[in-house]
């Protein structure tokens, strides 16, 4: 009896740096997932949030400042 063994696809790093140009995926545990491109509306909420940290931070660099 013979025993064939399937092989299950295992990806590696090597994988992701040949995938074509503007292709995304993550790499976990040997999986490979491909990633959709971000949306307008993804990339203005992320703008938007990155401002408010941005800000935040800046404010408080200050007050640290102005303490010192």
């Amino acid at each position: 009896m013979e025993a064939s063994a399937r092989k299950e696809d295992y990806y590696t790093i090597e994988d992701i740096y040949h995938l074509p140009d503007g292709e995304r995926a993550e790499l976990i545990d040997g999986e490979l997932y491909m990633m959709a491109t971000p949306g307008l509306i993804h990339q203005r909420f992320v703008m938007k949030i990155s401002n408010q940290i941005e800000n935040y931070i800046e404010k408080s660099y200050s007050n640290i400042e102005q303490q010192v």
